[in-house]
């Protein structure tokens, strides 16, 4: 058994992070902004290939902030670089699979590779969103493949992240407040002292098992809320009132009140995953959730909805949504963002193409779209191109598109935010 090991003094830690993606990279760059060198360890030749030429793949990171930590963060596709770090800090996607179980298997490799880095007075901080109980058994997982002991030789701590992409609510890595819960008192003390370097609230919690429940509640209640304004949005249609108003009206209440807003579905890595992670559980301990299990049925559903109203929007006009070209306006999963993790615009046009339509999308920041493993056919925001489609779909409204409403040219158009003003062939979902 190796000796304890005395904890890191307080100065300027070697921090390593595990994977650089869009929540990896902003934490490398804080950790070096604040002057700890940082080994940032990812397997994607092009992102380290970015990073070596100074250059962001992420839309919230400008080139410059990659360029002025050069002397400090250096990139690197060798995991045994990350050897002589003092921390750890590991960032990988956690996705569920195909039947909405969590994939775990890219953290297991994880871990694989940082047990063979794993050294006496190291502080390992999982950052990925997991299944409540994932952190207490990678810690165990470490401690059995290394020979040390978890919470004495080495720490471990939970510090989810939350990471907003795009956000126009000022709120950065910075100052939002950063969650950490520990396997003991001594791995908590030891990832607080850490993050308080690269944020400015860090709020212990007394155990792991909070901290990772925290995380993916709060996605849960963003899935809840949005799922409740689906069922808001098709009674107002019924009563022939804007839910938008009603919803903009209610949220003058300044308590008990959170403003949440109906759209054509649910993407990305977190809201569209997190509850998954807590009905796992729920599951294992015997536990029924059926208000998840709805609101995650109504998010599935929507992106049909979609379809369904295109059709009828169609057949009024008097045209078929076979053969009708249409074009899915925005891809990503959220404005302002490249990623398409999760999108429903991919349901959208799979469903479309499969009941014969011509689909085509338009996008400032996805270069390329697929669905079902084919590409759909991607076109400019112009004009021109408007008036050649049957019918318009709005599903991401990039400011591009909002600073130029070139939709009001198209015949037809389905506004899936219910933002457009209705008119003219303009109809809300």
């Amino acid at each position: 058994m190796t000796q304890s090991s005395p904890t890191l003094p307080s100065r300027r830690k070697r921090v390593g992070i595990m994977g650089l993606g869009y929540t990896g990279l902003p934490m490398a760059i804080g950790f070096a902004e604040a002057g700890h060198p940082v080994t940032g360890y990812d397997i994607d030749g092009d992102k380290l290939a970015a990073l070596h030429a100074g250059k962001s793949y992420l839309t919230d990171i400008p080139d410059d902030s990659v360029a002025a930590t050069s002397g400090t963060l250096s990139a690197t596709g060798s995991s045994a670089d990350l050897a002589e770090t003092d921390a750890i800090v590991v960032c990988v996607p956690t996705p569920v699979g195909p039947e909405g179980e969590p994939d775990l298997s890219i953290l297991q490799g994880a871990l694989d590779t940082l047990a063979d880095l794993l050294r006496p007075g190291m502080l390992v901080i999982l950052q990925s969103t997991v299944p409540p109980g994932t952190t207490a058994a990678a810690a165990a997982f470490l401690a059995e493949k290394s020979g040390l002991t978890a919470g004495t030789d080495f720490f471990v701590a939970n510090a989810p992240e939350r990471i907003n992409p795009a956000n126009r609510d000022g709120w950065t890595l910075a100052n939002t407040p950063k969650l950490v819960g520990g396997l003991n008192e001594e791995s908590t003390r030891q990832a607080r002292q850490l993050l308080e370097s690269v944020c400015q609230t860090v709020v212990p919690v007394k155990t792991l098992e909070i901290a990772e429940t925290a995380k993916v509640f709060e996605n849960t209640f963003r899935l809840v809320n949005i799922a409740l304004t689906y069922d808001l949005a098709d009674l107002c249609k019924s009563l022939g009132i804007p839910v938008r108003e009603v919803i903009d009206a209610a949220a003058t209440k300044p308590y008990g009140f959170l403003a949440h807003h109906p759209g054509p579905g649910i993407g990305g890595e977190c809201i569209a995953v997190d509850p998954l992670f807590l009905k796992s559980v729920a599951a294992k301990h015997g536990r029924e959730v059926p208000l998840i299990d709805t609101a995650h049925r109504r998010m599935l559903h929507r992106p049909q909805q979609v379809v369904d109203r295109t059709e009828q929007l169609l057949n009024d006009a008097g045209k078929k949504l076979y053969g009708s070209k249409v074009l899915i306006v925005g891809v990503s999963y959220k404005p302002e963002v490249s990623d398409t993790r999760n999108s429903p615009a991919r349901d959208i046009a799979r469903e479309l193409r499969r009941q014969g339509a011509e689909v085509s999308y338009v996008d400032p920041y996805v270069t390329e779209f697929t669905a079902d493993g084919e590409p759909v056919p991607r076109v400019g925001w112009e004009r021109s191109v408007v008036l050649e489609h049957d019918c318009l779909v709005l599903t991401t409204l990039h400011d591009e598109f909002t600073h130029r409403p070139l939709w009001y040219a198209a015949p037809l158009v389905l506004d899936a935010w219910n933002r457009a003003v209705v008119g003219d062939g303009v109809f809300h979902l």
